[in-house]
C-alpha cells in the first residue's frame, strides 16, 4: 500500500474510535431510565391469587402486576412512549401503543392459556401470565 492509503486508513480508524467513544459516553444505560416499581404497581400477592396474576416486565424488571379477573386499563411507560393494557372478561390486549409497527396490538386478546407473551420490542415490554 502507498503512504497516502495508510494515512487515509489511520484517519478513518481514529474517526471511528472517536465516534464510538462519543456515543458510549452520551448514551444512557437502560438501568438509568427504568421506572422504579412502587408498592402500588407491584403488590405482594398471596399464593392463592398468584394463579390469577399477569406480569408486565420492562427491561427485565416487573413494573406492573395485575389480576386478570378485574376489568381495567393500565398504562406502562416504555422506550418508545409506552402502551396501555386493557383487561376484560379474563383476557387482556394492548391498546394505544406508541411504537412504529404496532405488532403488540395486532397480537389481539390473550388469556392465561397462551404460550407466547405479548411482546413490544420497541418499548422493551413483555406481558405474560404469572408472577415473577
Amino acid at each position: 500500500m502507498k503512504k497516502k492509503e495508510w494515512i487515509i486508513l489511520a484517519v478513518i480508524a481514529v474517526l471511528a474510535a472517536a465516534f464510538l467513544l462519543w456515543t458510549n459516553r452520551n448514551q444512557k444505560a437502560p438501568e438509568d431510565t427504568e421506572p422504579v416499581p412502587s408498592e402500588e404497581t407491584v403488590p405482594t400477592v398471596s399464593p392463592e391469587d398468584a394463579q390469577y396474576m399477569v406480569s408486565v416486565v420492562y427491561h427485565n424488571r416487573v413494573v406492573l402486576t395485575f389480576d386478570y379477573r378485574e376489568d381495567a386499563v393500565y398504562h406502562v411507560d416504555g422506550d418508545s412512549g409506552g402502551l396501555e393494557i386493557e383487561v376484560k372478561d379474563n383476557k387482556w390486549h394492548v391498546i394505544n401503543e406508541k411504537c412504529p409497527n404496532h405488532i403488540c396490538a395486532s397480537m389481539g386478546w390473550v388469556d392465561v392459556n397462551e404460550i407466547i407473551p405479548i411482546t413490544c420490542l420497541p418499548n422493551g415490554i413483555f406481558i405474560y401470565p404469572g408472577v415473577e
